[in-house]
């Protein structure tokens, strides 16, 4: 494990033992190491500024009351995953989110880009968002989770609670679709290589 990874462990397991010993206001240091990467995947999910903050918040009161069931030793950030993926399925069944033109890169860009850079970027992000959110749940998660937040396939599968092999037969099945709305999208037949390694979308973040 890399080394940055293991402090990151470590201090999370610190933090949750105090937290379950009583020293509640610990819990808002996970928040807010957490808490832009849960918007992120919220939003991937819902397409909307609002409802992907209110499911952040959603998210950490339910982690918060479960803590006792998190497993010491193991990562609290699979383990938090885990509980975002599946309160966010569980809003898509009850409410499927309309794809907005509005990306989250609004939020997120750096300062340091012009106008026309940041356009671009919005503009293929939004593209592969679109042709994500509208693939079935059981690829669209694993695809996020893989190319947007660079989850490695064990990884996901523990989020998923599926198996490795599950996992990498999802990704093979949901790039193959992602590639094709965005091949049947793109001018003059153009594919896009964007798909080719973990993490490689989290650049358009």
């Amino acid at each position: 494990m890399h080394y940055h990874a293991q402090t990151i462990l470590k201090e999370d397991e610190k933090i949750i033992q105090a937290v379950l010993i009583g020293n509640g206001e610990g819990y808002g240091d996970i928040v807010d190491r957490y808490q832009t990467k849960l918007y992120r995947v919220s939003y991937y999910y819902t397409q909307n500024i609002e409802d992907a903050r209110d499911l952040v918040q959603d998210i950490f009161i339910k982690a918060y009351n479960n803590l006792s069931s998190f497993k010491q030793g193991s990562a609290f950030s699979t383990w938090l995953y885990r509980i975002a993926v599946n309160h966010c399925l569980d809003w898509c069944r009850k409410k499927r989110p309309q794809y907005a033109e509005v990306s989250c890169l609004d939020i997120f860009s750096t300062e340091e880009e012009g106008p026309e850079d940041l356009y671009l970027r919005q503009e293929v992000a939004s593209e592969i968002q679109a042709a994500v959110v509208n693939l079935p749940a059981i690829y669209s998660t694993v695809l996020i989770l893989y190319y947007f937040e660079d989850f490695s396939p064990q990884e996901i599968a523990e989020i998923t609670n599926t198996s490795k092999r599950t996992v990498e037969t999802r990704l093979f099945r949901g790039r193959k679709m992602l590639r094709d709305k965005l091949h049947s999208k793109s001018s003059g037949g153009e594919g896009h290589d964007l798909l080719s390694k973990p993490g490689q979308l989290a650049q358009l973040r």
